[in-house]
């Protein structure tokens, strides 16, 4: 069984690099919005065939635009990396015994994780067009509360499919 200060350990240091990185090229991007932003941006405009985007001259980001006026921006927040950058750090820390677990469950957590993003994105779109009053508060608390509790909920699945766990006995002292 893996010690807690272990795993806070290694769990740390995966969301600092993790972060770093990510950070590093938000830099590289910089004045221009990150691919994974566009991505997102491009892939949730699927779902609105009505609307499109253009960069933001002001900030990082793309603004989504009907044919009359600004709707929302979307800015490198709004992407899911950081959502997922958490999950991975978990994934990193609460090792699995194979290799191939991780091979399977990270790319599969990041399209699990971009799913939900961009239904969030979707659905907070058509708040801001239909119910603008709901919009902040949606934004702000359910689906953020939303994600990472589909976050957690993979961080389940993590430890409960993939990690190896060695039953304590009520005999066992340390």
């Amino acid at each position: 069984m893996q010690k807690p200060l272990s795993f806070f350990l290694i769990f740390a240091a995966s969301y600092i690099l993790l972060n770093l990185l990510y950070q590093a090229l938000l830099y590289y991007y910089t004045p221009l919005p990150d691919l994974f932003t566009v991505a997102v941006t491009r892939v949730t405009l699927t779902l609105l065939p009505n609307l499109s985007y253009q960069t933001l001259s002001h900030a990082t980001g793309l603004q989504i635009i009907s044919a009359t006026h600004a709707i929302v921006n979307i800015k490198e927040g709004c992407n899911g990396i950081a959502v997922w950058i958490a999950l991975l750090s978990f994934i990193i820390a609460f090792k699995s015994g194979s290799f191939k677990a991780y091979l399977i469950f990270i790319p599969v957590s990041f399209i699990i994780i971009q799913v939900c993003n961009v239904l969030r994105l979707y659905l907070l779109i058509q708040i801001k067009m239909n119910r603008v009053y709901y919009f902040d508060f949606f934004h702000t608390y359910i689906f953020p509360a939303i994600i990472y509790l589909f976050a957690f909920l993979l961080m389940v699945v993590w430890v409960m499919r993939f990690v190896k766990v060695i039953p304590v006995h009520a005999d066992y002292k340390d």
